[in-house]
């Protein structure tokens, strides 16, 4: 009672302190609180008692109906039932025998998510929970079985349990429970929880009496589906604000464009000679060849031509005219390589039959030549 006290003042501060959500609410399009719930969980419970718990786990199942009436406050009427053990200790394993029961509650919950968060839609949400009920039990043959069948030092008998004497049919009693929530929202309708509650009962509640409370804890995994939420009117769009016209602008009176000079162009023709050692074809000089592929760029509608020559005083006619033609075609494919085209070279290679100079040295040489229009 205690904690239910406790509870309930911290819910009713919670829900005094909670604030509008109309920025939170508009995102969303409706109001996450208040809503009404349904909720079915399954689980496990077992009872503590003087054999050990692992023994007694049974099956149970919860239906909860409920509201939660503020962001933190909300209360539910939850109902749990279907089975559960008690047991005897012997020197093997433990004696245990089965009935069955239904506790009914009614439940204060408490958001504490929605206590320490501004925020009032959370992916989520736990809860505490206390409640207060009555518990009916049923079906306790397998006790009255046992008590038949084994001595009194192994099971023994409590003549108050369920009733006087052998009857031993129903008990109803009392239920306090206290316990703790996480539930997963994974829509606007739907969450999934586990839920785990400790529920305090009748000292007969397990046929056997220890002049104390007989503690029943069960653990469930639920489905809730929520609904009855309130629709948010989305707010008006504020009229747009009237913009003077902007005047006409002046036309702008471009000048009349300028001439461009065309340039004249300059008449530079192009000869220039690479001249070689003895029996040498290979283009040394980059100079001369960067200067004749500057000048084919400027004049692409040009040819140049390429001739080879060799000196008439050494070797024969037949060697020279293969060292003019090696030349002459070493320097065109040298140009080509630096971007010159084909189309815009002749080769030719005369030998020895033509000597361009006086000095017989300086006729192992390619003469490149090209004239503008």
């Amino acid at each position: 009672m205690f904690l239910l006290a406790a509870m309930a003042i911290m819910a009713s501060s919670a829900a005094s302190a909670q604030e509008s959500c109309s920025g939170e609410c508009q995102e969303l399009g409706y109001k996450p609180y208040p809503y009404n719930f349904i909720q079915l969980q399954g689980g496990v419970g077992t009872t503590f008692t003087d054999v050990r718990f692992t023994d007694l786990i049974s099956p149970t199942a919860s239906l909860g109906i409920g509201r939660m009436f503020f962001p933190a406050v909300g209360a539910r009427l939850h109902v749990n039932a279907w089975e559960s053990k008690g047991g005897f200790k012997t020197t093997g394993d433990p004696l245990t025998y089965k009935f069955n029961y239904v506790t009914t509650d009614l439940d204060l919950m408490v958001n504490l998510s929605n206590i320490f968060s501004k925020k009032h839609r959370h992916l989520l949400d736990v809860y505490l929970i206390g409640g207060v009920g009555l518990n009916y039990a049923w079906n306790n043959d397998e006790y009255n079985e046992l008590l038949a069948t084994y001595p009194s030092s192994v099971v023994y008998d409590t003549e108050l349990a369920w009733g006087e004497g052998t009857s031993r049919k129903t008990l109803l009693n009392h239920n306090l429970r206290a316990g703790l929530m996480a539930d997963l929202n994974i829509a606007k309708h739907w969450s999934v929880g586990l839920e785990i509650d400790a529920n305090s009962l009748d000292d007969r509640f397990n046929s056997k009496h220890n002049n104390s409370d007989d503690w029943m804890v069960t653990a469930q995994l639920g489905i809730t589906y929520k609904f009855g939420f309130k629709k948010v009117a989305k707010k008006a769009e504020p009229a747009p604000v009237p913009v003077a016209p902007k005047p006409e602008p002046k036309p702008v009176v471009k000048p009349a464009p300028v001439p461009v000079p065309v340039p004249k162009v300059v008449d530079e023709p192009l000869e220039e000679t690479i001249f070689y050692d003895i029996r040498q074809s290979t283009p040394n000089p980059d100079d001369i060849i960067k200067k004749v592929v500057e000048w084919a760029k400027k004049h692409p509608d040009q040819t140049i031509t390429v001739v080879g020559y060799a000196d008439k005083g050494t070797g024969n006619p037949t060697i020279n005219q293969k060292y003019s033609q090696q030349r002459a075609e070493s320097v065109a494919q040298t140009l080509k390589a630096q971007g010159v085209p084909e189309s815009q070279l002749k080769v030719e290679y005369k030998g020895d039959t033509v000597q361009p100079f006086n000095e017989n040295d300086k006729n192992r040489c390619t003469i490149v030549a090209g004239k503008t229009k």
